[in-house]
């Protein structure tokens, strides 16, 4: 392996250890390692679409180095009136809120009334977040195409669960506060107000459902089965904020 070192990633303090000594190899590795997807937020209000941009990457500003890795594998795109970088293959747009789902026996049903609003790349959109709680109950057959109408391009469901008992609520999360660990295939799941399920059900029980409609609609003008992934969901708490001891009515410590 070559001693050949990032260009702009520079050892600002030579007593501490840097990721400025190492192989650039290794450093290419590092900072792919750390480089999250990003979560774009998608609320339909009134048959209205906006967008909320995504949580500003600070790591894609960390040096020269940092920023080519940041972007080699995004694209430009067009949200509303602003250009965002966009990784098709890993980015997720998260439906955070929506109408009422309508019912439909077939997947044109819906595509008469399609939201208006801010304007999007569809083809940009292939991750598609939602909430347990959003897909309601077995056999989930109206939400999911209720999102096929909206992304047809999608090619993953991103199902996200909050992390704690089932039936936990849905986190009231932006995209600064927003995180995201995996899921155990054996987790007990339930949104709140439904039945408890073993997530891994869950998911064969979403694939399947794709799997039905694109064979009862010979494709669906070319839609693909995605992938169904889970996450749990928590909230990102600064270190100040959870030194901070509670207060009573009062204001007193406690």
């Amino acid at each position: 392996m070559g001693n050949k070192h990032a260009p702009g990633a520079t050892q600002a303090d030579m007593t501490r250890p840097s990721i400025a000594t190492l192989p650039y190899e290794i450093q290419v590795a590092i900072f792919e390692a750390a480089m999250d997807p990003q979560i774009f937020f998608v609320d339909i209000t009134n048959n209205f679409r906006t967008f909320t941009r995504p949580a500003a990457k600070a790591l894609g500003l960390a040096c020269l180095l940092s920023r080519e890795v940041y972007i080699k594998s995004k694209t430009l795109h067009m949200f509303g009136e602003r250009f965002h970088w966009v990784d098709p293959e890993r980015d997720i747009f998260y439906l955070r809120k929506d109408d009422p789902v309508p019912r439909a026996q077939r997947p044109t049903d819906q595509e008469s009334n399609l939201p208006s609003g801010e304007w999007f790349n569809s083809s940009a959109v292939r991750n598609v977040a939602v909430d347990l709680l959003y897909l309601g109950d077995h056999p989930r057959h109206d939400p999911v195409i209720r999102l096929w109408t909206l992304f047809p391009d999608m090619r993953a469901i991103h199902v996200f669960v909050p992390k704690g008992p089932p039936q936990t609520p849905v986190l009231r999360a932006t995209p600064e506060t927003l995180v995201l660990s995996a899921i155990p295939s054996n987790q007990i799941v339930a949104a709140p107000g439904h039945d408890r399920e073993l997530w891994l059900a869950v998911r064969y029980q979403v694939k399947k459902v794709c799997a039905r409609i694109l064979d009862t609609e010979n494709g669906w003008r070319g839609r693909f089965q995605p992938e169904v992934a889970g996450h749990l969901t928590s909230l990102w708490v600064t270190q100040t904020q959870s030194q901070t001891p509670p207060e009573d009515a009062d204001g007193e410590d406690r």
